[in-house]
């Protein structure tokens, strides 16, 4: 079953479905003609060689390199195009990358905090742009480089984060609720140092420990 169907729960439905922006397929379509006139041309040259063995493997050689920039720098990334997904569905954003060893990203809605983007002069002329998610329990943002219509997507996953539940502010530890602030403009003259001892900060997430808190948070905003 084709992705992402194949991974829908039920009664989920797909808002979005993109690959990354066409401008990275703008080199790995330059590079054939490129390296089939670099080949000829050293083949060429190489006529200038005498005859026997020496021509015939510098001329192998030539075409075997060729042959190598071209699987290289143009059918594996165009591969690697084909095979990377972001779906936006009504309830979460699912990532997918990777031609042999495959890694997939699942963001639940419920834990989406904020969603930015950002993009360069010629990304901005292109239509292309990077989709920068904070989640809840995590320091550093989710970062979506490459993407064509990136404001579409950002107002698409700001919906749905929304719909389910995420986007509220987040609690900082050791913030003021506005009853504590009403409480200090009625008795100024505390003592501060009569204050319980503030909440200690978290303990910073690592990178490796997302995936189980994005699985956590999935299974509680079914």
């Amino acid at each position: 079953m084709a992705y992402p169907d194949g991974v829908l729960r039920r009664g989920e439905h797909v808002l979005a479905h993109r690959r990354p922006h066409w401008r990275m397929l703008v080199v790995p379509a330059l590079v054939p003609p490129v390296a089939v006139f670099l080949a000829a041309l050293l083949a060429g040259l190489a006529g200038g060689i005498g005859e026997g063995s020496t021509r015939t493997a510098v001329r192998v050689a030539v075409v075997l390199l060729a042959a190598l920039a071209v699987v290289w720098l143009a059918v594996l990334p165009l591969v690697r195009w084909r095979c990377t997904h972001l779906v936006v569905t009504d309830r979460r954003l699912l990532v997918r990358e990777g031609v042999l060893t495959r890694e997939s990203v699942d963001v639940a809605g419920a834990t989406i905090t904020g969603v930015r983007t950002r993009s360069s002069g010629v990304e901005r002329l292109l239509g292309a742009g990077t989709l920068i998610l904070s989640t809840a329990g995590t320091e550093e943002p989710w970062e979506f480089s490459g993407l064509g219509d990136v404001e579409r997507l950002a107002s698409l996953v700001e919906g749905v984060a929304d719909d389910r539940g995420g986007l509220g502010p987040a609690g900082g530890w050791g913030a003021w609720s506005d009853e504590d602030a009403e409480d200090d403009l009625d008795d100024p003259d505390d003592d501060p140092e009569d204050d319980p001892d503030p909440e200690p900060e978290p303990p910073a997430v690592s990178r490796w420990r997302r995936r189980s808190l994005r699985a956590r948070a999935a299974r509680t905003s079914r």
